[in-house]
């Protein structure tokens, strides 16, 4: 046993096994383990033990323990791992962790505490994966029935790769009285494999030399009948020893340990409570009441904080300290003191009188707000002390703001409290706590409430402060918004105009938000009237909020017509608006650039826009994270680079979708699967509900998905059922602008159908819409529908022209395909070799199966004796597998970058990189990033060239 590290009895199998995995981690092969056991069967103790053990290893040791004051402060239990107040200074990216979990800025960036908990979330793992880039990496927790739903959700998604990086995941807890997040937890951690150790009682054998240890003499048959009655659980045998000793019934002679004569032998022990307030009255009278205090105050023990709570001198408490150290009540680890049994501190609490546990609770918020201490363990102190009164109420109010971001529920409630408290007094007072309830509530998600707490506010307790007034209507702006009511925020914000209180710029910032909603509900012109007036008042009053409101909604307007304009205007208002999704107006101007950006052909602008977006909205936790990501596969399908598109499907699908989009990211995947050839793409209903309130964007790519799917299988007829209407009710020329790309695949269903009539009508409408946006694809779906209409080659082969300056790939395969039909119709059989040849090569390129096969029978049926032999496919596995983006994330990776270093240098996310390492180690039969780094360091002193794939 090492110097300093509990003694430990009869789990060799267990630590053998926990230290098996801290060599496979510290080798670069992660694995999750469950720890779990009644109280006092050792489990922390098997803990201490790894710890020393990982840290021999080399690893970074992460360690903490979570409490149960602290259940409902989100990430209360990854941070007592991760926020090491020792090496903040010297960590860049801790600090920035360190400063997301104090709240600060979130209410900048952020428009609930859902964005701000994804927000973290992802800081956290950006953190551990620069760890993890820069060695192996233990983290252990315990007491983890305890644990929040945030720090639940974090270390799920830590284990979701855990095999491929130097990782080791232990989670301990009781196997009774577990939390809903921990049981969540746990059914996560076991479907991926997890290894779960259950801590067994010690047997006879082990029992025997646990007392022999303690006793450090051999106990009799009788002393070891008496001790039965722990059950073989270390922790009550140890009490059980203790007090028996103490009392005399034990005696030590000779090396050997008996029970005394006259001892009964067939008594039964204290229980263990028992022994623990047995245990208290042997404490002196002067020291019992601090460790008293100590054990309502929680598990951990803050010396400081004790010695205020108490009034009394941090020296006058050493020896009551190292007393409570000495008799094993406490333990001392790296950084704090805690009760080493949680039971006993139980046991210790409960002796005090319930009115004396709340005095101490509510003493203790005070100390700690004038020790300016973290405002969540201020609020957990005042809620378990239940009652509040006039220097709390000022305390809250005064911190309501940073609370509510740490601490949402727990907030609300205290503002609850507050409200109640005040009941009949000064109507301001009342009216400024239901502004802070209000917003609370609307951070905490629950707009229903915050709309109904705005108006009993602004209908009551009006208060004469003006700006407290306005702030109310704005808030109840917002709850109207929220839930998608827009006539109501309309009539909000019209009541807000009437007040003559209302500023300038706070009039822009309201016709803003209210131009947004008339352009929602269809009232075109007068969301532009609005948007115009809030763009105004923003210059009148030098209001940069306003302006940039007014801008967003002004883009959002004319992106369906002008995207120039609707570019110049987004642009402006990221510019007064600053980083961040502002909490606001819940329009992202990153994703709606991406958007325009796209739609004008300009994809390298693009790339860089939709990056931008998923990394602002990742920052922020933004409700558009989804929509970036359907951005950012959109744009990798339209380029031929699939495997990338594929990539960003899978990140995007793996978040919250607040927006419903995320059927948009099935049906690039499943459009995907289909040109590819895989069996049964695009042919299913996607699990991922489509937004009925949607504009028809998840709608009609789902259908387009499953009319190629239909086509594939030869069935044109659904095929047509499925995209023809989608394409003449797309509500005229600005909703069909917007779904363009499908008539390159329902032109060749109107000819195989022979419906020359809407194929006549098809063309028409494409020349409305190259009039109003003359860009270069739409220009090629054009030319290909009227070359196909017409049988004239010309068009077709200017199609090819438009389709290679937007830079879409499939559809130039598309054009040189329709020219070698054209050809081979005219009898012209070389130029249709010709171009057989050239759109069987693109094909290739992008790995287009599907495409391939239908190319080849088209031409055959126009009397093309084919003969073509196509490009070779790229490889399934292998490095010739590997995609150009592929190749690069392994070279990264073998250089000893994270993921988010990687993510930075390419415009990627961190979990697009991290589906990007699983599919190479897939492709090239890997386990592990050491393993990759290893291979392509091995590829290279091979001298293997490491170049440019096509279809990335």
């Amino acid at each position: 046993m090492e110097s300093g590290l509990p003694y430990m009895a009869g789990r060799d199998a267990e630590r053998d096994q926990l230290f098996a995995a801290a060599r496979a981690a510290a080798a670069g092969h992660g694995s999750a383990v469950l720890l779990q056991a009644p109280v006092g069967l050792g489990k922390t103790t098997l803990l201490d033990h790894l710890a020393a053990e990982c840290a021999r290893l080399g690893m970074r040791v992460l360690r903490g323990t979570a409490e149960e004051l602290e259940q409902e402060l989100p990430f209360a239990a990854i941070s007592t791992c991760v926020a090491d107040t020792r090496t903040i200074a010297a960590d860049p990216d801790l600090a920035h962790v360190a400063a997301l979990l104090r709240g600060e800025g979130a209410l900048t960036h952020s428009a609930t505490a859902a964005n701000h908990e994804l927000a973290l979330t992802e800081a956290i793992l950006d953190l551990t994966d620069r760890w993890l880039s820069r060695g192996p990496l233990a983290l252990l927790l315990d007491e983890a029935q305890w644990t929040d739903r945030a720090s639940a959700v974090v270390l799920h998604r830590l284990a979701r790769t855990i095999e491929q990086t130097p990782l080791l995941l232990v989670i301990a807890a009781r196997v009774v009285a577990q939390g809903e997040a921990l049981d969540g937890l746990e059914r996560s951690l076991v479907g991926r494999g997890a290894t779960v150790l259950t801590l067994p009682p010690l047997t006879p054998e082990q029992t025997r030399a646990l007392v022999e240890h303690r006793l450090g003499a051999i106990p009799s048959p009788a002393l070891l009948a008496m001790l039965d009655a722990a059950g073989g659980n270390p922790t009550y045998l140890g009490a059980i020893l203790a007090d028996a000793v103490k009392d005399g019934t034990v005696v030590v002679a000779d090396g050997r340990a008996d029970l005394a004569a006259g001892a009964r032998r067939d008594g039964v022990p204290r229980p263990l409570a028992e022994i623990a307030a047995h245990e208290l009255e042997l404490i002196p009278r002067r020291y019992r009441e601090a460790v008293q205090t100590a054990a309502v105050l929680g598990a951990t023990v803050d010396v400081g904080q004790l010695a205020a709570v108490l009034d009394t001198p941090v020296m006058d408490l050493a020896d009551v300290i190292s007393d409570a150290i000495r008799a094993g009540m406490l333990v001392e680890t790296e950084q704090t003191l805690r009760f080493r049994q949680n039971l006993t501190r139980q046991a210790l609490a409960q002796s005090l009188p319930a009115a004396v546990r709340a005095a101490l609770h509510q003493r203790a918020g005070r100390v700690l707000e004038q020790q300016h201490a973290p405002v969540e363990q201020v609020a957990a102190h005042l809620l378990a002390s239940g009652r509040l009164e006039g220097d709390d109420i000022a305390w809250i109010e005064a911190n309501a703001d940073v609370l509510l971001v740490r601490a949402a529920e727990p907030t609300v409630r205290l503002l609850r409290q507050a409200l109640a408290s005040v009941t009949g007094q000064a109507a301001d007072l009342t009216a400024r706590l239901r502004r802070h309830l209000v917003r609370a509530l609307l951070w905490a998600g629950d707009p229903v409430q915050a709309e109904t707490q705005a108006r009993e506010a602004l209908a009551g307790d009006v208060p004469a402060d003006s700006a407290c007034r306005t702030e109310l209507r704005w808030l109840l702006t917002q709850a109207c918004y929220r839930q998608g009511h827009l006539q109501d925020t309309i009539d909000t914000v019209a009541a807000a105009l009437a007040d003559p209180d209302t500023t300038v710029g706070q009039a822009g910032r309201l016709r803003g938000t209210a131009a947004v909603c008339l352009l929602l509900l269809g009232r075109y012109d007068e969301g532009m009237a609005w948007a115009d007036r809030s763009v105004a008042d923003g210059e009148s009053a030098a209001d940069d909020a306003a302006i940039g409101i007014g801008s967003m909604a002004k883009a959002f307007a004319l992106s369906r017509d002008d995207l120039t304009e609707s570019l110049t205007l987004v642009d402006r208002a990221i510019g007064c608006l600053g980083p961040g999704i502002q909490p606001d107006l819940q329009v992202d101007p990153y994703t709606l650039k991406a958007f325009c950006l796209i739609e004008l052909d300009r994809l390298a602008e693009a790339d860089e826009a939709s990056a931008t977006a998923v990394r602002v909205n990742q920052r922020s936790g933004g409700m558009y994270l989804t929509s970036a990501y359907v951005a950012r596969a959109h744009l990798r399908f339209l380029q031929g680079r699939w495997d990338d598109a594929r990539a960003e499907c899978r990140t995007g699908l793996d978040g919250p979708d607040p927006l419903g989009h995320a059927s948009r990211l099935w049906a690039f995947d499943a459009l995907i699967g289909v040109h590819r050839g895989e069996p049964g793409a695009g042919l299913d209903v996607p699990a991922i509900p489509v937004a009925p309130e949607d504009d028809g964007g998840n709608r009609v790519l789902v259908q387009w998905a499953q009319a190629l799917g239909e086509e594939a299988l030869g069935g044109y007829d659904k095929a047509f059922e499925l995209l023809h209407p989608a394409w003449v009710q797309a509500g005229g020329v600005w909703g069909q602008r917007l779904i363009y790309r499908i008539t390159a695949d329902l032109v060749r269903t109107l000819v195989a159908l022979g419906r020359d009539g809407e194929l006549a009508e098809l063309v028409e409408a494409l020349r409305e819409l190259v009039d109003s946006q003359p860009v270069p694809s739409l220009r090629g779906c054009l030319a290909l529908c009227e070359g196909t209409r017409s049988g004239d080659p010309a068009p077709l082969a200017e199609a090819v022209v438009w389709f290679r300056r937007a830079g879409w790939p499939l559809y130039e395969g598309y054009a040189h395909e329709a020219v070698a039909v054209a050809h081979a119709n005219n009898g012209a059989t070389a130029d249709a070799r010709a171009a057989l040849r050239r759109a069987l090569a693109v094909y290739a390129e992008v790995d287009a199966d599907w495409d391939v096969g239908r190319a080849k029978a088209r031409a055959r049926q126009a009397g093309l004796r084919t003969g073509v032999r196509g490009t070779r496919n790229r490889p399934k596995h292998g490095w010739a597998a590997l995609t150009d983006t592929e190749l690069r994330v392994a070279e990264q990776v073998a250089a000893g970058l994270s993921n988010p270093d990687i993510a930075a240098q390419m415009f990627l996310s961190r979990r697009t990189v991290q589906s990007h390492v699983s599919s190479i180690l897939a492709k090239l039969g890997l386990t592990s990033r050491v393993e990759l780094a290893v291979a392509v360091h091995s590829a290279a002193d091979r001298t293997h060239p490491v170049t440019e794939q096509p279809g990335g």
